[in-house]
């Protein structure tokens, strides 16, 4: 054999820590079985990996063109142990599903009454909780299945699949200022106080944080009565205030640089391919991915 996985995730998190004594921390080894597992898969495969001259290993130009090609094999390695595994497990008793607070499914109903239909043994646990922790609460294995709103960025255990999207308007109180302009420009927008979900917080996604006046919220619920009392303007779901818009409560503000009165955002689903996933959690997952509708209005 020319490379075990072993001397593989050596040198993958000898790469990633940065050093082979942070590296020896990640795997719980010592400082010298990391050096000698990747100076003998430098043997084996009679390459030099890593610069050692330097105070920290760099990688070489032979271990640039290897390192991605590590990381995938130990990640189908995972994915392989963990299908492995499934197939060994016995019946779940129970599942958790977290969804971020601001996501509806509007028939997550219709979806669990098929899922119970099919495995009537197991419980079915639904939490909330905000997206960052939901992937760690799934890398954890505390959470079976998370749907969450546009990650910023996926841990590397973690698999996702997109549920759909979540549509997202600006609104004011229908005498705010704001209300007034035809269309509403990005400086227009930071001229006025935000009222911003702490979950929304998302510097990848610009149109749910402009202004450099910002107060912070954890509910659409709190977002919409500061807003109705014309206290700032903000970004919610399109579910959460199309009763109040249709009702004459909020305006719908009219956005200069948005081709569609509404912003989309990706929700996706996400899971752990490290954790087996067993006979029950495979259904669930499947009966969402197939069949799950993302709320956008309450009308519907």
């Amino acid at each position: 054999m020319r490379a075990s996985f072993e001397q593989l995730e050596a040198f993958v998190t000898t790469h990633s820590e940065g050093s082979f004594s942070a590296a020896a921390r990640k795997c719980n080894k010592a400082q010298s079985v990391i050096s000698t597992l990747v100076a003998n898969l430098e043997v084996d495969l009679n390459v030099e990996l890593f610069d050692r001259s330097r105070r920290y290993p760099t990688l070489t130009d032979a271990g640039e063109m290897l390192i991605s090609q590590a990381e995938i094999l130990l990640e189908r390695r995972s994915r392989f142990l963990a299908i492995a595994d499934a197939l060994s497990m016995t019946l779940e008793n129970r599942i958790t599903l977290a969804m971020a607070p601001h996501i509806k499914l509007a028939n997550l109903g219709e979806i669990i009454r098929t899922f119970s239909a099919d495995f009537p043994s197991v419980d079915v646990e639904i939490q909330s909780f905000a997206a960052g922790d939901i992937q760690r609460l799934v890398v954890q294995g505390e959470v079976d299945l998370g749907i969450i709103l546009e990650p910023e960025g996926i841990p590397q255990s973690l698999d996702f699949r997109s549920l759909g999207s979540l549509k997202l308007v600006c609104v004011s109180h229908p005498e705010s200022p704001l209300s007034h302009t035809p269309s509403v420009s990005w400086e227009e927008l930071r001229l006025h106080r935000q009222i911003l979900l702490k979950e929304a917080d998302n510097p990848n996604s610009a149109i749910l944080k402009a202004s450099p006046s910002i107060w912070h919220v954890s509910t659409a619920t709190e977002a919409i009565d500061l807003v109705r009392a014309d206290l700032g303007w903000s970004a919610l779901p399109l579910h959460a205030v199309d009763i109040f818009v249709q009702t004459g409560a909020l305006k719908i503000l009219p956005l200069q640089f948005e081709t569609k009165p509404y912003a989309e955002r990706s929700v996706d689903m996400v899971w752990s391919f490290e954790k087996p996933m067993g006979q029950a959690t495979a259904k669930l997952c499947e009966l969402l991915a197939e069949n799950a509708v993302i709320q956008n209005s309450t009308m519907a």
